[in-house]
């Protein structure tokens, strides 16, 4: 990293996010990285793309994993291109939505707020129900979007300060909830510290992320990227959350995103604490995540899959096979920069969201197109970069297979299906 980037707004993480200590060890480099999201245009490619280092850290007080190093969240979130509705997960989402305004919404003076509500569209399924709500989102032009569709939405970052005028403006919060948002903030004291002054005594607040023992179990790294500071087991949020009178009450996963940590919490001994909650912590202990050298060993492993795949790709381009990548996902730029696989390797990645056509990856500058123009020549295999969507896409892209296309899997067990 160099001092233009250093002015840029990057600091190193030098003490835990989570209980302040000095206690943190390096065990994966990913190397220096550009942002996930930023997606270039054909005149940008001349001019210097910034690029931050990607090494993750493990804190051997109490366990917790994070980046060692943070981008400032301006240079981030705006003009970010990710629009939720737009994604095949929004059946999960409307599912997810319904469950909590069942079991959690009471009336329609209930608030529900979502932290990192994006476009809106899980409030929107909230909004069905009668109950109130409200959205807090710090990119700007989405956060925009929002309010346009009748989503009431502040373009904003969730803070301890906030919460407070929100309460004083609208109430307490019955339902919170934060969708992959809880591993993309740095102050998460503050955060916390913020839904404890919101959240009404009897209130939940939930949060859902990707799973660190989803990496454990599949090697999905990928989702290691500049905006993911956090990566969350259930053990170091336990103590964690008790520091703001918290308590987990409820803890589940679901297949989206790969595998993603469900935790449900509210005010300590207002909720009866589920047998899930130790199911879970027993889990982490049984793959040894309470231990440093287990991380050193993911971290080779990751290096061999890296290894492998780049093998695999050189291999069959060598026969004279077209590969091009499938989705244009965030975390397959992690992919796609820590495998050193760019225009040579992949000729084209595809997409279904229209803000992405036309333009560049990140880093590897691999152009994307709409799918519907890809399937109108396609190539021999694709690299399944949106490999969380595996089901839908091979179920969609039958045509693809029966004419004797190949996905190349990155992740997992299988490599080529």
């Amino acid at each position: 990293m160099n001092d233009n980037q250093k002015d840029a707004g990057v600091k190193e993480q030098t003490s835990c996010r989570v209980c302040s200590q000095s206690t943190l060890k390096p065990f994966l480099d990913l190397g220096e990285q550009p942002l996930a999201n930023a997606f270039l245009k054909s005149d940008q490619i001349e001019q210097v793309e910034p690029k931050y280092p990607l090494r993750v850290l493990f804190c051997t007080n109490c366990n917790f994993v994070q980046l060692g190093d943070v981008v400032d969240p301006d240079l981030m979130f705006q003009g970010y291109v990710y629009h939720s509705s737009g994604m095949p997960a929004s059946k999960h989402f409307r599912d997810y939505a319904e469950a909590l305004t069942k079991n959690f919404i009471n009336s329609k003076d209930d608030l529900v707020v979502e932290l990192g509500s994006n476009d809106g569209h899980f409030l929107e399924v909230i909004k069905e129900s009668g109950a109130k709500i409200l959205g807090v989102d710090p990119a700007r032009n989405i956060a925009k979007i929002a309010n346009e569709r009748g989503i009431p939405t502040l373009a904003n970052f969730f803070t301890a300060k906030l919460a407070g005028e929100i309460k004083e403006k609208h109430g307490t919060a019955k339902v919170m909830v934060g969708n992959n948002v809880f591993a993309h903030i740095d102050n998460l004291h503050d955060v916390l510290e913020g839904v404890s002054t919101l959240l009404s005594d009897d209130g939940v607040f939930v949060i859902e992320a990707p799973y660190l023992v989803d990496m454990f179990e599949n090697l999905t790294f990928d989702t290691i990227y500049h905006e993911h500071l956090s990566y969350l087991s259930v053990r170091p949020l336990l103590s964690f959350f008790e520091k703001f009178g918290l308590e987990i009450f409820k803890v589940e996963t679901n297949p989206i995103q790969g595998v993603s940590l469900r935790v449900f919490s509210g005010k300590k001994g207002q909720h009866p604490v589920e047998s899930s909650v130790n199911n879970f912590v027993k889990k982490e202990k049984d793959l040894g995540m309470d231990k440093f050298d287990s991380y050193l060993e993911l971290a080779g492993r990751v290096k061999a899959l890296k290894e492998e795949v780049v093998e695999l790709v050189k291999s069959l381009k060598d026969k004279g096979s077209t590969i091009a990548a499938y989705g244009a996902p965030a975390k397959g730029n992690t992919l796609l920069n820590y495998f050193g696989l760019g225009g040579k390797d992949i000729s084209y990645a595809t997409e279904g969201l229209e803000v992405k056509v036309g333009l560049l990856t990140p880093g590897m500058h691999i152009p994307v197109v709409h799918i519907d123009q890809a399937r109108k020549d396609p190539p021999d295999y694709y690299l399944l970069l949106a490999w969380n969507y595996k089901d839908v896409i091979l179920d969609k892209e039958k045509e693809f297979r029966q004419g004797g296309g190949k996905f190349i899997m990155p992740v997992g067990q299988d490599r080529i299906i």
